[in-house]
């Protein structure tokens, strides 16, 4: 999926796809920003839904996907700043989609 994809509230499958796609892309691309330029390496989910998430005004709805999907893969994790970061799981799986 393109992060373009229209949102439809009615395919909650597909919704979360979407958020879980949008979100890799999102964090990827920032970890793919700090490997060339430096910088932070935890960055702000505000941020990040603002840039990845234009579609969803819920901001629960996006908490309880990324949740899930944290606790799925293991592959970032939110500190009590609201900052995600990579794990070293999500640097190699970021790695793989360049």
């Amino acid at each position: 999926m393109r992060m373009s994809d229209p949102v439809s509230t009615n395919d909650g499958e597909r919704d979360r796809n979407i958020i879980r796609d949008n979100l890799m892309a999102q964090i990827c691309e920032r970890q793919h920003n700090f490997d060339m330029n430096g910088g932070d390496q935890r960055w702000s989910f505000k941020e990040i839904w603002k840039s990845g998430f234009s579609g969803f005004k819920d901001r629960k709805f996006i908490d309880k996907i990324v949740d899930e999907y944290r606790n799925e893969t293991d592959y970032f994790d939110i500190d009590n700043n609201d900052k995600v970061g990579l794990t070293d799981r999500g640097k190699r799986y970021c790695k793989e989609r360049q």
